[in-house]
């Protein structure tokens, strides 16, 4: 991470977390504050905050403190949330406890939280700008631009929220530097936290994998890799590589140790899939292709009024298959290891048969930001034009977010 501009970066990071904090204490101006989602006044608005600080912990926020206050029987519903980012947040909070400061503003452990948030977003900022410098080995300009293209997305709010998106992707992009360096050790135990964080933190599993032969056999991209692919490498690589292939499937004992814990105590290790169709938007438990989802989304356009859901809907509906089509389109630019982790995050939340939340789930999806950034420093001319929407967007997320209507 030689010659990396850590002071500016940071500084950077501050201003877009501060834009965004500006934006939520002044969003009474703008809309009604109508939230609709349980449990905000026990959990939220008994902590002694200003409600526009607090309302950074709305929605799924909701659902961790209830994790961290009462463990995984507080309510429904809360067993589809694994275990790593409420046992952080449990952790801060036990602290204020024991310290004594806790009694004196009862927040004061979430106001904390939201200042490593801002450190796990500089840390992925970090992460990105060193993965465009030192491994695909673009300009100091072109790095900056994806930095910006991260901040300036238009559900990057949360990345600052009550939400585990930050702590994901930055184990993510920790795990892939990981390997990329050779540090299998390092990669699999990141892995294991990472599938213990949110299920589709299990594609990184393949992912690895896949970086690992393409490792050993010097392979950078994916038309290379498809020459390569034959069945007696593929036996000496797994003999050769049995070590580190151990090591990276060290991943799965995060997912299997949650699951574990379901079949003991609620006796379906599955349980946070089956919960999947009570969580409402359209979500059912049977596997649902992408096609049939589309053409749901086609017949909700035609059919619902338009309000601040259908903004939601469109939203949902663009942002995915942009991004969707952007990875495939594109894909001789990006990293097959990448490339393979991105397109399982995508459709994998899709299989539930909706694309509610996908604005959300697309933010882990990180190739898009080099994607973004290389379209930002080569077109000069609709530059402006694409940050002030992608700004104006986010602003209008952020306000929606924080007065409690869905988002994402």
């Amino acid at each position: 991470m030689k010659n990396t501009p850590y002071k500016k970066l940071f500084f950077v990071t501050v201003i877009w977390r501060f834009i965004l904090l500006l934006v939520g204490y002044l969003a009474d101006s703008f809309i009604v504050y109508a939230p609709s989602f349980p449990h905000y006044t026990i959990m939220l608005a008994s902590m002694n905050l200003p409600r526009w600080l607090y309302s950074w912990g709305n929605f799924d926020g909701v659902h961790y403190l209830t994790i961290v206050s009462e463990g995984y029987f507080g309510t429904g519903l809360i067993q589809a949330f694994f275990p790593v980012f409420p046992g952080l947040i449990t952790i801060f909070k036990k602290f204020f406890q024991i310290t004594g400061l806790s009694s004196v503003i009862p927040g004061l452990f979430l106001v904390m939280f939201f200042i490593f948030q801002l450190i796990v977003a500089y840390g992925v900022v970090l992460l990105l700008f060193t993965f465009v410098k030192d491994l695909l080995r673009k300009t100091n300009k072109q790095a900056w631009w994806t930095v910006i293209a991260f901040l300036s997305f238009p559900t990057s709010l949360f990345f600052g929220a009550l939400y585990n998106e930050g702590l994901f992707l930055l184990l993510v992009l920790g795990s892939f530097w990981a390997a990329h360096h050779k540090k299998w050790w390092l990669a699999g135990v990141l892995g294991m936290i990472i599938s213990a964080t949110r299920v589709v933190g299990l594609a990184i599993w393949p992912a690895l994998l896949l970086e690992l032969w393409l490792s050993v056999n010097k392979i950078k991209k994916l038309t290379d890799l498809q020459k390569n692919i034959k069945i007696k490498k593929l036996l000496e690589f797994i003999k050769k590589e049995s070590r580190n292939i151990t090591v990276v499937s060290l991943t799965l004992l995060g997912l299997g140790s949650y699951m574990f814990y379901l079949w003991r105590v609620f006796g379906d290790p599955l349980y946070f899939f089956h919960l999947q169709s009570e969580f409402g938007a359209g979500r059912q438990e049977g596997i649902i292709l992408l096609p049939q989802v589309i053409w749901r989304y086609i017949k909700i356009f035609m059919t619902v009024p338009h309000d601040w859901k259908f903004f939601s809907f469109i939203q949902e509906f663009i942002f995915s298959l942009v991004t969707l089509g952007s990875l495939l389109i594109f894909w001789k630019k990006i990293r097959p290891s990448h490339l393979l982790f991105s397109l399982l995050v995508f459709i994998l939340p899709t299989l539930t048969g909706t694309l509610s939340s996908m604005p959300r789930y697309i933010l882990v999806c990180f190739p898009i930001y080099f994607l973004l950034g290389e379209f930002l420093e080569k077109n000069k001319i609709i530059r402006g034009f694409a940050l002030a929407l992608s700004w104006l967007l986010l602003i209008i997320n952020t306000l929606l977010f924080i007065q409690g209507y869905w988002v994402a």
